[in-house]
């Protein structure tokens, strides 16, 4: 039975072009792969309903989505780019006979988000889109949360169930950025220097994993 408050959506459909490695299984620390640490990040937090859009490779994308106890679905179009990972994803949610409250966006290039921002957003989850303030609008609603850190967002965005038709019928420029332009939109702080701190190339790569062997990971005993 799927959790209806957050679901946690994880982009894993791309090329892995500049890496030229394939990112999403690529070991990281004492996970397996990336795709396995950002599920422990989820999990680490609560959030237990994780979907992996897979593309590139899928097969053996879906497979260790299996192995981690995840639900899968396969972007048919991956090399229209990473909104259409979006798509897939959040079109398979809405469909659900009942959408999660909260869907969490998080490519599976960006492993180093520190768990305490997700608990955070959760926490502003229900404060600003609970069960209880649902129906209610104005100041103590919100369609999206976004963490922010030295005045900068970056990953997860918390989307709203109400926002996702809206987002789903974007045809503009941007990605799930233009579409969430004009969202009722609460920026959420946080102490988190790696919102945006993507795995793109083989130097960024060997820097995540000088990261998570310097320091206890967070992550480690999940």
């Amino acid at each position: 039975m799927r959790d209806h408050f957050c679901t946690g959506l994880i982009l894993a459909a791309g090329f892995s072009t500049r890496m030229k490695r394939f990112k999403p299984l690529l070991p990281l620390g004492h996970f397996a792969s990336v795709l396995a640490r950002v599920v422990a990040l989820w999990r680490s937090a609560g959030v237990e309903d994780l979907v992996v859009v897979s593309g590139h490779r899928a097969e053996e994308v879906e497979a260790e989505a299996l192995r981690l106890h995840c639900t899968a679905v396969r972007n048919p179009r991956p090399e229209e780019g990473m909104f259409s990972s979006v798509l897939t994803g959040l079109r398979f949610l809405n469909e659900a006979s009942v959408p999660p409250l909260w869907t969490g966006v998080l490519p599976v290039d960006i492993p180093l988000i520190a768990p305490q921002t997700i608990r955070t957003l959760l926490v502003e989850a229900e404060r600003f889109g609970g069960p209880e303030t649902e129906k209610r609008t104005g100041t103590e609603a919100a369609d999206c949360l976004l963490p922010e850190c030295s005045h900068k967002t970056g990953h997860p965005p918390l989307l709203h169930r109400r926002a996702l038709p809206r987002i789903l019928a974007y045809g503009g420029e941007g990605g799930l950025r233009g579409a969430m332009e004009g969202l009722v939109t609460v920026r959420v702080p946080v102490e988190d220097g790696f919102l945006n701190t993507d795995l793109d190339t083989p130097a960024d790569y060997e820097k995540a994993l000088a990261l998570v062997s310097l320091a206890r990971d967070p992550l480690e005993s999940v």
